[in-house]
């Protein structure tokens, strides 16, 4: 399967491309992305067979990620076909290849990866080597993706626990215990006990009367 360039530009441009759209969470996609990208691949090689354009999308409902397996004549997606003017000569033919498409924020400082898969038609031809290459390509961004949340997260950690004001270590004031001094109880001089002198008892004479004899 092959295309003048200039053609190839022009058919993009007007969107003369067969469009394939599928959803999935990203859960499921981490989960077996084989099972989630065949229909796409399948698209792909039903629109080999028909000789036309093509372009299958995967977005991922709960994620910021897309997965496109697309056709092109160079490595560039197809959203930027215009520049391939100022790459190639737009009056040659070149061999359409098919491409693994991946954006989002988080695969790169640019936020798109694009790489080669196969000739048309060896992708139509050899199915399972051309599979087991997407399959390598989808199981690296995938572990990149991991990583690259792994990371977001361990960052928002940070970031959290060092927006938390410090604890101030409860300062304790130093109290100067006064010693109350020990009064010292005066001692009190012993009470003097006072001695009522008793009066002598008076004796009492008793005089025996004498009786006269008589």
């Amino acid at each position: 399967m092959e295309r003048q360039i200039q053609g190839f530009m022009d058919a993009v441009e007007n969107d003369e491309v067969h469009h394939f759209n599928a959803t999935a969470k990203q859960a499921d996609f981490y989960a077996d992305p084989d099972a989630v990208l065949a229909p796409l691949a399948a698209f792909m090689r039903e629109q080999i067979t028909a000789d036309q354009l093509a372009q299958a999308t995967l977005t991922l409902s709960d994620a910021e990620v897309s997965v496109r397996l697309e056709m092109s004549v160079i490595n560039l997606p197809m959203q930027d076909s215009k520049t391939i003017g100022k790459i190639m000569d737009v009056s040659q033919t070149a061999p359409i290849n098919i491409y693994a498409v991946i954006e989002t924020d988080a695969i790169n400082v640019s936020g798109l990866r694009i790489d080669a898969l196969a000739p048309a038609t060896t992708y139509l031809e050899q199915a399972a080597t051309a599979d087991q290459s997407l399959h390598d390509w989808v199981l690296l961004q995938i572990d990149k993706l991991k990583t690259a949340s792994e990371n977001a997260a361990q960052t928002d950690q940070l970031a959290t626990t060092a927006k938390q004001p410090a604890k101030k270590a409860a300062t304790k004031k130093a109290t100067t215990k006064k010693t109350a001094a020990k009064k010292t109880p005066a001692k009190k001089a012993p009470a003097k006990k006072r001695t009522t002198r008793k009066a002598p008892a008076k004796k009492t004479t008793t005089t025996k009367k004498t009786t006269p004899k008589k």
